[in-house]
């Protein structure tokens, strides 16, 4: 039975860093608006919890900027987007002073600071949890609206501002949600073109094998009939007798075998039904087939290092650039398979990659080295990468 595939997650990561920066770059904006409100009320308010509160904010927000812009896009950060918000909003209470004559009109600093807040929390809680907080915000602001310390707003503003607060957080939430569930009907495709493609490669080099195990029985036969046709001495008719009981031998066995029990291929055969298979999916890249020797390869061996060559250069594909050089090189030597996917694009550091990303983990490292085969991965940021997959009749 074939093993599960791992579901790729590249086109959701990408969606997901693109949302961050976008999400990012607006907070900062917003933040200056903020700033620009929040500086005239330090004469009602405690300046220390004031400026506190404020650091808080920002820092999340420059947060955001490091990570989605120049770090691992780590989704956490909303998460600390929203907390910081939220103590903001408790300290507010204790930093308006008891003497402080809050003027008519008056709205406090917080409310430049509820929308992105409420996104923050919208894209990082699940479904309902993000529904709890997408409530919390304008129920809270309504209530701290209509109190002296929030500049006693009659119910109709404080009704309104609540519905703001609600609408814009919500509008964006929707188009978030719209954007990832595309991003996850890419992702899925993917993994059935891939899966698509690995069972191709098996199949294929299946048939291939029995096609050549034909042409070996028609040879058979055929050096048969002419060992016959000349046979004019005993020695002669012998040696015919011979070919004509080995070929029906041979002729048996092929009626009676079940294409699926099939345990070893030849390793040229492989080569060809992976090359084959390979130039239909990625017609763009070039192969280069090298069969110094001849010997069998497990069915399980073929196919473990199908999907690993499939997948490194679904990799490439992916991650290296679209303007990036590939190669892939097939080799069959004295010492076994050897198959390297080579690309001079942006390459990477497998130590950071992220745990969510299970291609190379497990798709490519896990499964050849449980068939017996070996991995090697070269590669460096900015300096392409190299997957090297290896098999030994010996291993």
């Amino acid at each position: 039975m074939r093993s599960v595939r791992n579901h790729s997650t590249f086109a959701t990561l990408r969606i997901e860093r693109i949302i961050g920066r976008v999400f990012s770059t607006a907070s900062v904006a917003t933040s200056l608006e903020t700033l620009a409100n929040a500086f005239p009320e330090t004469g009602l308010i405690n300046p220390q919890i004031l400026y506190f509160s404020i650091g808080l904010i920002l820092l999340a927000q420059l947060s955001a900027v490091f990570t989605f812009w120049f770090g691992s896009a780590n989704s956490k950060i909303y998460l600390l987007h929203g907390a910081a918000y939220a103590v903001a909003f408790i300290l507010y209470p204790f930093s308006v002073s008891p003497l402080a004559q809050i003027p008519d009109g008056f709205r406090p600093w917080l409310w430049w600071a509820t929308g992105t807040a409420t996104m923050a929390m919208g894209m990082y809680l699940t479904k309902w949890w993000s529904v709890v907080y997408l409530g919390f915000v304008p129920t809270s602001w309504f209530f701290l609206r209509v109190l002296p310390i929030g500049g006693s707003g009659n119910l109709g503003s404080a009704t309104l501002d609540a519905i703001y607060i609600v609408l814009y957080p919500a509008a964006v939430l929707t188009l978030v949600g719209m954007l990832r569930t595309a991003a996850l009907g890419v992702d899925r495709k993917n993994d059935e073109v891939a899966e698509v493609a690995a069972i191709r490669a098996e199949v294929d080099a299946t048939e291939l094998e029995r096609q050549k195990l034909d042409d070996l029985v028609h040879d058979q036969v055929l050096t048969t009939l002419l060992l016959a046709a000349k046979a004019e001495t005993v020695d002669a008719r012998r040696l015919a007798t011979e070919s004509a009981e080995v070929a029906i031998a041979r002729l048996q066995s092929t009626a009676s075998e079940n294409p699926n029990q099939i345990e070893e291929i030849s390793s040229g055969t492989f080569f060809d039904s992976l090359s084959a298979s390979l130039r239909r999916g990625f017609p763009e890249v070039e192969i280069m087939l090298f069969k110094e020797a001849e010997f069998q390869v497990p069915i399980s061996v073929g196919i473990a290092i199908a999907d690993a060559t499939i997948q490194a250069m679904t990799n490439s594909m992916q991650h290296a650039g679209k303007n990036s050089n590939r190669q892939i090189r097939l080799k069959a030597d004295n010492h076994g398979i050897k198959v390297v996917v080579k690309d001079d694009g942006k390459g990477f550091r497998e130590s950071k990659i992220p745990k969510n990303r299970l291609g190379v983990r497990n798709s490519i490292r896990r499964r050849v080295t449980a068939a017996g085969g070996e991995v090697v991965i070269d590669s460096a940021p900015r300096k392409g990468a190299a997957v090297i997959l290896k098999w030994g009749p010996n291993a």
